[in-house]
């Protein structure tokens, strides 16, 4: 293998890396949004999701100069693709907040070491690379995973949003969290690294 050939990652940690989206990722996530059971906890699955829509969205998202940074997660053993993250800008450049979202494929890694080493990725990469000074992140009340997850970090719950989504035949509660610059480098997930 010589140096072009080499894979480049934002982050390559213990169990994940974290790279750019291909367009032959989007061949293997947009099988992802089409299945129900994947999207349980998620706004997807309820139209069909097609190829050609998922090419389209990362390419309008691929430059992040829309606000919307997405990327494509593997697994560090293997480097198969198993999940996408994204993190959003809220407002206009001036405000310096971003909701993180991440869709992990594969409902082996929906919970445990990998969707919190990739969330931690995230929240590092918003406040250390892209000067973010709070992060949101939200989830439908019954998700129990993501929300001790986000606990665990140390965001806070700032609120509720009532009845937001309708899914298997009932309205869902969709609960916000977020996490201030300042709060995070006191505990013990702040790494400078």
């Amino acid at each position: 293998m010589n140096n072009l050939d080499e894979e480049i990652f934002f982050h390559s940690g213990k169990l994940i890396n974290i790279r750019e989206t291909r367009e032959s990722d989007a061949l293997i996530w947009y099988k992802w949004f089409n299945n129900p059971e994947i999207n349980k906890r998620l706004i997807y699955g309820m139209k069909p999701n097609t190829i050609e829509e998922q090419i389209k969205f990362r390419n309008h998202h691929i430059s992040g100069q829309n606000g919307k940074i997405i990327f494509s997660i593997t697994e560090k053993e293997n480097n198969k693709l198993i999940g996408t993250c994204s993190l959003n800008q809220i407002g206009p450049e001036p405000y310096k907040r971003c909701e993180i979202s991440i869709v992990l494929g594969d409902k082996r890694y929906h919970s445990g070491p990998i969707y919190l080493e990739a969330t931690l990725w995230q929240i590092q990469h918003a406040f250390l690379n892209l000067n973010m000074n709070s992060i949101v992140a939200g989830t439908e009340e019954e998700n129990k995973v993501v929300i001790f997850t986000l606990e665990r970090i140390g965001f806070k719950k700032v609120g509720i949003l009532r009845q937001t989504a309708f899914k298997n035949g009932k309205y869902t509660n969709y609960v916000l969290y977020d996490l201030l610059i300042s709060e995070w480098k006191n505990s013990s997930d702040y790494s400078s690294e």
